[in-house]
């Protein structure tokens, strides 16, 4: 399929600002924000901080990207690292993760992002969860603490549902004044209660990740979402007025699931 194939564009066209990843084509994120630019409201820089390797926006890249904005109407939402642990054990695994996490929030505040998305991950550095959840809770606080010190808006910080009850972060939450991204395709993939999430927390939503799950594999298109949910989602999704990033990373799952939702919101 080539670029053409994109079925339309979509700046404006519903209450909510459409996004995707910036990682749609097999390439570096300034080539595929350029390429995605035309298309949709925002595009979600999706950043990792590996050991030895990251994928951070040089600076003359951040001013490119201003500049794209600038001249496409485009905004920015920005998935804050994953592979970093605010709650472990350990202080210097602690230390790094909110060192991690300011760097981003440093580096790409000149694109004036909409939302920071963060994951509160139960696992440790092992990839153990975490058993004293009470514990956990108090280091996350700790962690969530120093990243505030930089300044940024608490609704500009969305907490992500995972594996776990969302239930157990909801104080956080609450405490720190953040908002929350619904993340459909976890919802779907562990199993969870899709209505009951948008019962308790749609109105606290900033932005929803928008993917299918099918056969243990998450991130996949929209079309491998059954029609029961995906009318749900679309009913809830008709007075949203957040960011929809439909978060797949690769054309043909963008692709399917631009023509899944367009012909099923009209």
């Amino acid at each position: 399929m080539s670029l053409s194939s994109i079925p339309n564009g979509y700046k404006g066209m519903f209450p909510f600002r459409l996004a995707t990843t910036s990682y749609i084509y097999p390439d570096r994120i300034v080539p595929n924000v350029i390429r995605l630019a035309p298309y949709f409201d925002e595009v979600e820089l999706v950043l990792f901080e590996s050991e030895g390797e990251n994928n951070l926006p040089e600076e003359a890249d951040i001013c490119l990207l201003g500049e794209i904005s600038l001249n496409q109407q485009l905004g920015f939402n920005v998935h804050l690292p994953i592979d970093i642990f605010l709650g472990d054990k350990k202080d210097e695994t602690r230390y790094l993760a909110c060192s991690a996490i300011k760097k981003v929030i440093r580096r790409t505040l000149p694109l004036n992002p909409s939302l920071y998305t963060l994951h509160l991950d139960l696992r440790d550095m092992t990839g153990q969860d975490h058993a004293d959840i009470e514990g956990w809770k108090a280091r996350i606080t700790q962690s969530l603490e120093e990243i505030m010190g930089e300044g940024i808006e608490p609704n500009r910080i969305s907490i992500e549902n995972l594996d776990y009850p969302f239930s157990w972060i909801e104080d956080i939450i609450e405490r720190f004044g953040l908002s929350i991204c619904l993340d459909i395709g976890h919802i779907l993939s562990y199993g969870q209660d899709l209505q009951n999430f948008f019962e308790k927390y749609l109105m606290a939503t900033s932005i929803i990740h928008l993917h299918g799950f099918e056969n243990g594999v998450d991130h996949l298109g929209i079309h491998t979402i059954e029609d029961t949910k995906m009318e749900l989602i679309l009913s809830c999704l008709r007075t949203f007025q957040g960011i929809v990033s439909i978060e797949v990373f690769s054309f043909d799952d963008l692709y399917r699931s631009l023509k899944v939702f367009e012909e099923k919101w009209r």
